[in-house]
């Protein structure tokens, strides 16, 4: 199955048994762009979780913000949950919410210059379980 990039255009062929029956959440290895790819043969047309064409800017920036923020959790799950004990998170993580700030900021200038707290709600979603500990103003 031949899967297109909507940012960039970047084509990839998947084989359809790695699709499954569900859609799946796929980021573009050109742009890093998140998009989900719905099963072959499927007549999904999307749901409320499903990236949609006509999203505003600051939906997509959300998205992204989430998606960088869930990979910063998946990779580093046991540092991070370490950091919450001794409350060294924002300590811990610079480096690596450093580097997704500079990439969501890269896709989302107008929104990090407007909205950086996009980017920190995500952060205290997933890093910090909820709490309320990173501020839009140590990244903007």
């Amino acid at each position: 199955m031949i899967v297109t990039c909507p940012n960039c255009s970047c084509k990839y062929n998947i084989p359809e048994n790695k699709i499954g029956d569900s859609p799946k959440r796929f980021r573009c290895r050109k742009c890093s762009e998140v998009f989900i790819i719905n099963p072959p043969n499927s007549d999904m047309t999307g749901t409320d979780e499903m990236p949609q064409e006509n999203d505003s800017p600051e939906q997509k920036a959300a998205r992204f913000a989430r998606v960088l923020s869930s990979d910063i959790l998946i990779y580093n799950r046991d540092l991070i949950a370490e950091a919450r004990n001794d409350g060294n998170l924002p300590e811990v993580m610079n480096q690596e919410i450093q580097k997704s700030w500079d990439l969501w900021k890269s896709r989302f200038p107008e929104e990090s210059e407007n909205n950086p707290d996009i980017f920190s709600d995500a952060l205290n979603q997933y890093l910090a379980d909820g709490e309320k500990i990173f501020r839009s103003q140590d990244y903007s």
